[in-house]
């Protein structure tokens, strides 16, 4: 249940790469899980992808336990500041910030247009990314909020849309139970295994993937089935009388059985 996670993270995070828009103006810096909190010195405007509360309710309300059916909470944190310029590390002079919103209103409506593009290519996006996320990991979207924090405490004016995303997602238990996995990536549970399997080699998605196989157990070699080597048989012919219960030592006693022992050729 837990990886599943994973693949909603680093696949959203490959969606909202391939959107044009978002590209222009984040230019890469979607970040998965990061913990340090957004400032004023961020070359925003930035993109925070982060899986919050997941919750599953059994399939049969007769017997609790797996299979459930899982709703996680698809959390992103988009963030732009107004500034102008900022210092750069080995740069002697000032260099104008990416993303510059020269007033309010612009950079209101710079989060809107990024929030608006984030919600378009995760629900209904056509890129490749964003079909192979609704395709393996998310089945709907039935809900999404969106909250606003701004401050200008910092010296520049910096603000943050808080968009959450209900989605309800494929579980292994919706695959072929009858596929055996096969591949380097087979240990890796669905719909890790795919987005791995179709990631590229040098992005995010692989890197975390191989590093989960590196920690990983081998799968066990299949071991050898024992031959068959016979088995030993007596055969009593019974007369069927409630009162005369079945004796097996009087069967053998009187010669009634037929003894046949292991391997013996038929």
């Amino acid at each position: 249940m837990s990886l599943i996670r994973a693949a909603c993270r680093l696949q959203a995070i490959e969606a909202l790469n391939s959107d044009p828009v978002i590209d222009g103006m984040v230019r890469g810096r979607v970040y998965d899980s990061r913990i340090s909190a957004f400032d004023h010195r961020d070359p925003v405007p930035t993109i925070l992808v982060t899986t919050e509360e997941t919750k599953g309710e059994a399939w049969s309300h007769q017997n609790g336990g797996a299979p459930f059916g899982l709703v996680c909470d698809l959390v992103l944190e988009i963030a732009m500041n107004s500034v102008a310029t900022m210092q750069i590390n080995g740069m002697a002079d000032p260099v104008e910030a990416i993303g510059y919103a020269a007033t309010d209103a612009e950079l209101e409506a710079d989060l809107d247009l990024l929030e608006e593009r984030a919600v378009e290519i995760l629900t209904r996006g056509e890129t490749a990314a964003a079909q192979l996320l609704r395709s393996a990991v998310v089945k709907r979207v039935p809900h999404v909020a969106s909250s606003r924090f701004a401050t200008d405490q910092t010296g520049e004016k910096f603000a943050v849309h808080l968009v959450t995303l209900r989605i309800e997602l494929f579980t292994p238990e919706d695959e072929n139970p009858f596929a055996v996995p096969s591949g380097p990536y087979a240990l890796l549970p669905e719909p890790l295994r795919t987005i791995a399997a179709a990631s590229d080699p040098d992005g995010l998605p692989r890197s975390i993937c191989d590093r989960l196989i590196a920690r990983l157990a081998p799968l066990p070699a299949p071991s050898e089935p024992a031959p068959f080597s016979g088995a030993d048989m007596i055969l009593a012919p019974q007369v069927l009388d409630a009162d005369d219960a079945p004796d097996r030592a009087a069967d053998i006693a009187a010669g009634r059985t037929i003894a046949i022992a292991a391997n013996t050729p038929q």
